[in-house]
C-alpha cells in the first residue's frame, strides 16, 4: 500500500510508493523498435489495464484499435483506490510523523495512438482531443465524493521524469488538498476579501498592458512567461475570463486553446535550438480543488483561483541552494525569455 507522509513542521509532503520502481524505462532500449514494445501504441492495447474511457470509432470495441485518446489505470500507481468514502471528515495524518494510507486514483491518458514524444509532434486536432479528455475526466471525478483534488500533468522526455517515449498524460486524484495549493488558495482568498478582485485577473490585466512578458494572445487565451519564473523559459497559459476549474471551459473554445498550446510548445522547442536531444519538459494543469471537508471550496475559494497550464522546461538541474532554500536561481529573465519565444516562429 502506498503511503502519504508529511512533516508536521514544514508541511512538506511526499508519497512513498515502492511499486513505482518497477516501471519500464524505454528511453534506454535500443535493440527493438519502440513501436514493437510500446504499450501505448495502437494495436498493443492488451499490454495495458482495461480502459476507463476512450474516444474511439463507433464500430470499434473497447481495448482494441480504433481510438484517438485512451484512459487506462496506471499499471504502476503512485496511489491506489479505496472504497471508503472520505467526505464526512478530513483525511487524517498521524500526529508526530504525518502518515496516512496512500489512497487515491492514478490514471494514464494516452494522448494519441501514434508513437510520438512531444506535444509539438501532435496535430492541433490531437491536442484538442487530449484537452477534451482532460475536461471529461475532471467532470467525471468531480462527482466522486472520495476526491477533493485532481492533478493532471505531462512528463515529456527522460530528463523530465517520463519513462515511456510515447506522448501521454497522467492524472492523480487525492482525498485531500495539498498544503501548497491550500496556501495559494488562502492567499488568493485574502486578496479578494481585501481588494474585492481576483489577484490572477489583476495580474493578467497588468501583463496585457505591459506586453513584455507575453508570448501570444488569442481571443480567449494568453501565453506568457510569469514574472516570478523558476526556470528559464517557464511558460503559463491562462484563459482571459475568470474560471477556476478546467472543466468549466466551453467545449467550443478547446480548439482555440489547443492551437495556442501547440504553438507555444513549438516555440519553446525552436527557442532551444542548440540542444542536441529533444527538449524535455513538464506540463502541469493547475485547477481549484473540488471540495474540502471544513468548507465548500466551490463557495469560498473559486472566486480567488484562476486555472492555468504551467510549462516547465528541463534546461537545468536544481542544486544545493535550491534544495536547501526552495529558491530557484534562473539565469534568464522572464522578459528576455518571452522575447526569444515570440521570435521563435
Amino acid at each position: 500500500m502506498p503511503e502519504y507522509r508529511q512533516d508536521p513542521l514544514t508541511r512538506r509532503m511526499v508519497i512513498v510508493s515502492e511499486e513505482r520502481a518497477d516501471r519500464p524505462h524505454q528511453f534506454d532500449i535500443t535493440d527493438r523498435p519502440f513501436r514493437e514494445i510500446c504499450p501505448f501504441c495502437e494495436g498493443n492495447e492488451s499490454q495495458t489495464p482495461g480502459e476507463t474511457a476512450a474516444f474511439r470509432d463507433a464500430d470499434s470495441e473497447p481495448n482494441s484499435p480504433g481510438w484517438t485518446v485512451r484512459v487506462v489505470p496506471n499499471k504502476f500507481p503512485a496511489v491506489v483506490p479505496s472504497d471508503v468514502p472520505q467526505v464526512l471528515h478530513d483525511y487524517s495524518f498521524s500526529r508526530t510523523y504525518g502518515r496516512a494510507d496512500g489512497m487515491g486514483l492514478h490514471e494514464v491518458i494516452i494522448d494519441t495512438p501514434r508513437h510520438v514524444l512531444s506535444i509539438a509532434d501532435l496535430t492541433p486536432s490531437e491536442v484538442s482531443a487530449m484537452l477534451t479528455m482532460y475536461r471529461l475526466r475532471l467532470q467525471t471525478l468531480r462527482t466522486d465524493p472520495r476526491w477533493k483534488f485532481v492533478q493532471i500533468f505531462k512528463n515529456v522526455g527522460a530528463a523530465a521524469g517520463a519513462s515511456l517515449p510515447h506522448s501521454h498524460s497522467q492524472l492523480i486524484a487525492m482525498p485531500f488538498v495539498p498544503p501548497s495549493l491550500m496556501s495559494m488558495l488562502m492567499s488568493g482568498d485574502k486578496y479578494v476579501r481585501d481588494f474585492e478582485r481576483c489577484l490572477w485577473c489583476e495580474r493578467l490585466a497588468i501583463e496585457r498592458q505591459s506586453g513584455e512578458r507575453i508570448i501570444e494572445e488569442t481571443e480567449h487565451f494568453i501565453a506568457l512567461c510569469p514574472f516570478v519564473s523558476r526556470f528559464a523559459g517557464e511558460i503559463e497559459i491562462y484563459p482571459k475570463n475568470h474560471e477556476s476549474g478546467f472543466d468549466q471551459v466551453e467545449p467550443a473554445l478547446l480548439d482555440e486553446l489547443a492551437a495556442i498550446f501547440h504553438r507555444t510548445i513549438v516555440r519553446l522547442e525552436k527557442a532551444v535550438f542548440w540542444m542536441k536531444d529533444p527538449l524535455a519538459y513538464n506540463v502541469i494543469l493547475n485547477v481549484a480543488p473540488f471540495r474540502s471537508c471544513r468548507h465548500k471550496i466551490e463557495d469560498d475559494f473559486l472566486p480567488s483561483f484562476h486555472w492555468h497550464f504551467s510549462i516547465l522546461p528541463s534546461l537545468a538541474r536544481a542544486a544545493g541552494f535550491e534544495w536547501g532554500t526552495g529558491l530557484h536561481i534562473n539565469p534568464i529573465s522572464s522578459e528576455k525569455a518571452a522575447k526569444h519565444l515570440r521570435e521563435a516562429i
